[in-house]
């Protein structure tokens, strides 16, 4: 943050070599927490946005673009999720979209208590989900959680943000195997892949990586407006299959659980996983190495 809080000033966030995303904003807040930066803007267009180590995290405007196509492509893929893990997820969207499904439980391991706070503070509507009862926050590292816990969950959602410093050990083929033994036989995951044109190499080998776990795994691109790219997300199953979804079939589970959605549509739902162009699904299909805890390159943007 440059400048002064009420200063109005451009905010730019690199997008690759040679590309910049820029809003104007204003500067809200900023803290320094043991892991990273958090930073609030308020921007005309965008609403209220939340910044990590510079990458737009939210933007409350296109809450419901962010959050409604992470979780309830996952939540109806499962006939009856009742105890849903998050990982990450400071921010409380993913937990607000969850708890929509009349789920028992929720439990939250977010790494960076500073970034509850901050969402709790700037953010109290996206984050008003965590003082419902039945939601548990661990201020712990994700994958550490999974080592520690005997829970077994029906739906484990990766709502971490890039994969740099701690957050690669929650893209390697060595956490998707936890989590697959951290869910019921009947279990989903859904985990972000970063983006398919700005990220190519981590999104192919997250996608090989997730096969060589799950016998299932569906990937879709949304495009989501503050990041001002496709951004790329995979449902990963030991049971259910999304593509075998209707529309109707879709509705039914929407209106069965009273879900209230603002983006997402059965519709919707159905074309994001046919939302990869030919040459992604092309792409797919070769040969790409899988993350391990030891082969993981430096994340970086194209």
């Amino acid at each position: 943050m440059d400048g002064e809080s009420g200063e109005t000033l451009w905010f730019a966030s690199m997008q690759g070599e040679g590309r910049v995303f820029m809003m104007r904003v204003k500067p809200l807040h900023v803290r320094v927490s043991k892991y990273q930066r958090i930073e609030v803007y308020e921007s005309k267009y965008y609403g209220r946005i939340l910044t990590l180590n510079g990458e737009i995290q939210l933007a409350s405007r296109f809450n419901a673009y962010i959050h409604e196509s992470m979780v309830h492509p996952a939540l109806l893929t499962h006939p009856n999720p009742r105890r849903v893990l998050i990982v990450g997820g400071g921010d409380g969207g993913s937990t607000a979209e969850t708890l929509k499904h009349g789920v028992e439980s929720v439990t939250v391991v977010e790494i960076d208590e500073e970034v509850v706070k901050v969402a709790r503070e700037f953010f109290p509507e996206i984050s008003s989900g965590f003082s419902d009862p039945r939601v548990k926050l661990v201020f712990e590292d994700g994958r550490r959680f999974l080592e520690e816990c005997s829970q077994r969950f029906d739906v484990i959602i990766n709502d971490m943000s890039d994969p740099v410093g701690p957050a690669k050990s929650v893209f390697t083929e060595e956490f998707f195997r936890l989590v697959c033994e951290h869910l019921e036989e009947d279990g989903v995951f859904a985990t972000h892949v970063e983006s398919p044109d700005t990220c190519e190499e981590f999104f192919y080998r997250a996608l090989a990586t997730l096969k060589t776990v799950f016998p299932l795994v569906r990937p879709y691109r949304v495009w989501i407006p503050p990041y001002a790219e496709y951004w790329g997300r995979a449902v990963a199953s030991k049971r259910y299959d999304p593509l075998k979804l209707s529309a109707k079939e879709l509705e039914t589970r929407i209106t069965e659980r009273n879900v209230e959605l603002m983006w997402l549509t059965p519709e919707l739902c159905v074309a994001l996983f046919h939302s990869l162009s030919k040459d992604i699904l092309e792409k797919t299909n070769l040969e790409w190495k899988p993350l391990r805890d030891g082969d993981f390159p430096e994340f970086r943007r194209e």
